[in-house]
């Protein structure tokens, strides 16, 4: 049977990131220094070969693809856009913090809907969506090592819904331009939409070819037949 090899990666900086800004729909391309942040990845480490790079819409995932892949085919994921801060999106917390409608979306927990902004479960519904499409296209295709082009929360809602080890999507932060390999076995995947996931990623240049997982884990046992 076939594995696959998935690599997600954070995109690269934007000014908003910079300024300390909440960067959702706002859809800002990288600035200056985070292409030279890119290339200086890119000359010092490695970013695997694929044969295929998936990306969200959104224009700071397409310049990132363009540095790190720029002569691969790029196929774009809806529904893997960032979350949708909604009346708070290019605001910094300086700006906001002291509000009553910020005050009610942090007590929430971010669960509710910031106002003109996207519900939590909903932003984790279509984020999952979007991998899936992205894992059943990999597999339809006989697509064996693909780049994955996306943003710090989708990322970290992802890994912590679908990625063995377990663990919460905080665990699961990647600086830009770097994260993580993601091994995908048909069979698992298709008994309970799991995936290993591996080192971080750019590697090391002296790293071995084959990444080490993160440490020994248990894959969920398939459940026996009445």
């Amino acid at each position: 049977m076939i594995d696959y090899k998935l690599y997600l990666i954070r995109h690269g900086i934007t000014q908003g990131n910079l300024e300390g800004r909440y960067i959702g729909s706002t859809d800002l391309p990288l600035c200056r220094e985070g292409e030279k942040q890119l290339q200086k990845l890119k000359r010092s480490r490695i970013y695997p070969e694929v044969q295929m790079v998936y990306s969200s819409p959104m224009q700071r995932c397409l310049d990132t693809a363009e540095v790190l892949y720029p002569d691969n085919h790029l196929q774009l994921i809806q529904n893997l856009r960032e979350y949708d801060f909604g009346i708070f999106d290019g605001k910094s917390v300086e700006e906001v913090g002291s509000t009553e409608a910020f005050r009610r979306w942090s007590d929430s927990g971010m669960r509710e809907a910031p106002e003109g902004g996207e519900r939590m479960e909903n932003f984790v519904g279509r984020c999952e969506e979007g991998f899936c499409q992205v894992v059943e296209d990999m597999m339809r295709r006989k697509i064996t090592e693909a780049a994955l082009i996306l943003h710090g929360g989708v990322m970290m809602n992802l890994m912590a819904a679908h990625a063995y080890p377990q663990r919460e999507p905080v665990y699961w932060q990647a600086e830009p331009g770097e994260g993580y390999t993601l091994l995908i076995t048909p069979q698992i995947w298709h008994r309970s939409r799991v995936v290993e996931a591996f080192d971080p990623i750019p590697y090391k240049k002296n790293d071995r070819k084959e990444p080490e997982p993160f440490q020994q884990f248990d894959l969920p046992k398939q459940e026996e037949e009445e």
